[in-house]
């Protein structure tokens, strides 16, 4: 079986090649919600390295949002007190963020448990009261599909 993360990586290398077709009269698209959990550094940078492909080929006018909903230990990757070590992950996670590429969201449960204050994290990064409440609200209420 293959690792959550590679999983994850190759949906997002999918995604352009089922467009959405989308008139002007039409309302926008829903989105696809990702729930990331990953152990790593290196594996949260797959997941933006795929995110990062798609920034030619992917128009969310056309194929909707990707919502990457994050309740794991990558969590303490994006904790300020660690700017200096992971700075460079934090730097294109905010730049895929304001790019519209992908919608980061932190699940506030999690970070009680891993003792991360909420102004400890980047203010680009949405925080959620519960990561599985958020993705099915965004699958019920948005339209989102779950990859």
């Amino acid at each position: 079986m293959l690792p959550p993360v590679l999983v994850l990586a190759g949906c997002l290398l999918m995604l352009p090649a089922v467009p959405l077709a989308k008139g002007d009269d039409d309302p926008d698209p829903a989105g696809f919600v990702f729930s990331v959990t990953v152990e790593s550094a290196e594996q949260l940078n797959v997941v933006l390295n795929r995110a990062e492909d798609l920034r030619e080929l992917f128009d969310p006018k056309q194929h909707g949002k990707i919502a990457v909903v994050l309740h794991g230990d990558e969590l303490r990757l994006f904790h300020k007190g660690r700017a200096s070590l992971n700075q460079s992950l934090v730097d294109r996670a905010r730049m895929l963020d304001q790019d519209n590429i992908i919608d980061i969201k932190a699940c506030q449960t999690m970070m009680r448990t891993l003792k991360i204050e909420q102004e400890e994290l980047p203010s680009f990064i949405e925080q959620v009261p519960f990561a599985p409440a958020e993705v099915k609200r965004l699958q019920k209420e948005e339209g989102f599909t779950r990859l």
